[in-house]
């Protein structure tokens, strides 16, 4: 599921470029535009359903700060911290973090798997309102993806994105829907690493 999450946190920050065309340019313009950022941050609400097994999951109010192979989000009751090299992911509930390494290519990044994940799908148009709503469906064209298709909601004229819906295999539907984005943040050099000096009393589960 924490993949899924990743995925859509990276394509909720996407900015269109106003004159591309087609669904494929769009999607190419907006990781070009996500490369242009020194950082982003996005505030979302997550929602998790499968209708046949009667699953209605709802996260409000989750965020995330990305900035090159670095990122800080907090979703699902946890707080995951990554400087590129190690990853640390706080359970405020239980006062423990846990510590491993990042992947070598640092596969959980957000913004390097909507990179991947754009290599691997077709795109085209399937719907809008009132002219200025759009929506975008990109499907896999790989079997190692874990994502059969997803769909985006924008407002071409803002250039915003409304919604983003992503659907597995398994019949499960991944959405999200942005509360805010901003750029280029001014971040403390130490953002995106866990300072046990502010926890004492956490435990430490190293797994490197």
């Amino acid at each position: 599921m924490k993949k899924h999450i990743l995925l859509i946190i990276s394509i909720l920050a996407i900015a269109f470029n106003a004159n591309a065309q087609t669904a494929e340019t769009i999607l190419k313009a907006a990781v070009d535009k996500l490369k242009s950022y020194e950082n982003f941050g996005i505030e979302f609400d997550y929602n998790m359903i499968n209708a046949e097994a009667g699953i209605y999951e709802t996260m409000d109010s989750n965020t995330v700060v990305l900035q090159g192979d670095a990122y800080r989000m907090v979703v699902m009751n946890q707080e995951i911290i990554c400087d590129g090299t190690t990853i640390w992911i706080y359970t405020p509930d239980n006062e423990e973090v846990m510590i491993s390494d990042a992947n070598e290519d640092n596969s959980g990044n957000p913004f390097n798997m909507i990179e991947s994940y754009y290599e691997n799908v077709t795109t085209k148009f399937v719907g809008e309102s009132d002219g200025n709503i759009k929506k975008i469906e990109a499907t896999s064209i790989s079997s190692e993806d874990n994502f059969s298709s997803m769909i985006l909601t924008i407002n071409v004229n803002t250039l915003e994105i409304k919604e983003i819906h992503i659907f597995d295999s398994n019949g499960n539907e991944f959405a999200c829907i942005i509360n805010k984005f901003v750029t280029n943040q001014k971040l403390p050099v130490d953002f995106f690493t866990f300072k046990e000096s502010d926890h004492p009393d956490v435990e430490i589960i190293d797994m490197r």
